[in-house]
């Protein structure tokens, strides 16, 4: 009984291993920093300590770079109740990525855009994501 155990267990570690590396081959190069400056802007904007996150589609290789993901405040939502958006959109200089746009649900802000509570959110998102690279 303790070997068919211990068989199963490293069954599964084999499993899980394979399924990581499988995942990590498939991330392209760029992804997770795609991710976490999107995750920045959502919790800047939310002005919130943390966020749960659900789903997160990262794009480093398109242009110009992005990320969608979903997240909540509330730390105990259960996945399937995840479902607020935010899209982030960057660009490149020097290496760094610098915040091009993002949009909060249906609320888009960006240097031109038309309202200029929005452009000022933009503003005020880009010195804080600056400020912290």
């Amino acid at each position: 009984m303790k070997q068919l155990f211990a068989a199963t267990v490293l069954v599964l570690c084999a499993g899980a291993a394979n399924a990581q590396t499988a995942t990590t081959a498939t991330a392209p190069e760029g992804a997770d920093e795609v991710r976490d400056a999107c995750i920045f802007v959502a919790k800047n904007l939310l002005m919130v300590p943390d966020i749960k996150v659900g789903i997160v589609q990262a794009f480093p290789e398109l242009e110009p770079p992005g990320a969608r993901l979903t997240y909540s405040t509330r730390m105990d939502v259960e996945e399937s109740d995840i479902s607020d958006e935010m899209e982030c959109a960057f660009t490149r200089q020097e290496g760094k990525l610098v915040l091009l746009r993002f949009c909060a649900d249906s609320t888009c802000y960006a240097s031109d855009s038309e309202d200029t509570d929005n452009r000022r959110r933009f503003a005020e998102m880009q010195a804080l994501f600056e400020r912290s690279r």
